[in-house]
């Protein structure tokens, strides 16, 4: 009697696995994506990606760190690309923490280094990286400086 219980128990154990193996194979296939659709939505992101606006941000002066007793300082003029359209507002209402994080980055550096063009990379990197440090903490969750253009830069 036993034995019969153990046969009977094993081939029931059998079947089930049987079942979950044919079940999970050919009964819970994913839903397949459509590649036409997948393409144009990516196609239409690009495309609202590449037609955002730099904000421009207004001429101001920094002073620069210098060893000579002559004054230093840095007249630039720089645009604001965001990620996101919606950031434009954003960066308007918050313009004075990038002339605040410039003034700070900037002051520290020597008018040589700012002369260079891996300077101004440098500088345009710290301030990115800065300033998208800056607005996570003001909550918002994802960066929103992708690129700096300087269209005036005159170290004097």
């Amino acid at each position: 009697m036993l034995q019969k219980i153990l046969i009977l128990t094993n081939l029931v154990v059998a079947l089930a696995g049987a079942g979950l193996v044919y079940y999970s194979h050919n009964l819970m296939k994913p839903v397949p994506t459509d590649q036409a659709a997948e393409v144009e939505n990516l196609k239409a992101g690009a495309l609202g990606q590449s037609q955002i606006q730099a904000v421009p941000i207004k001429k101001f002066v920094v002073n620069l760190h210098s060893k000579s007793t002559r004054l230093r300082y840095l007249d630039v003029e720089m645009s604001i690309l965001p990620f996101y359209e919606d950031q434009k507002e954003l960066i308007k209402a918050h313009e004075y923490i990038f002339k605040d994080t410039l003034i700070e980055i900037g002051s520290q550096l020597e008018p040589a280094e700012l002369d260079t063009l891996s300077g101004k990379i440098l500088l345009e990197n710290k301030i990115k990286k800065q300033v998208n440090a800056k607005f996570k903490q003001f909550g918002q969750g994802q960066p929103v400086v992708k690129q700096i253009f300087f269209s005036g830069f005159v170290v004097q």
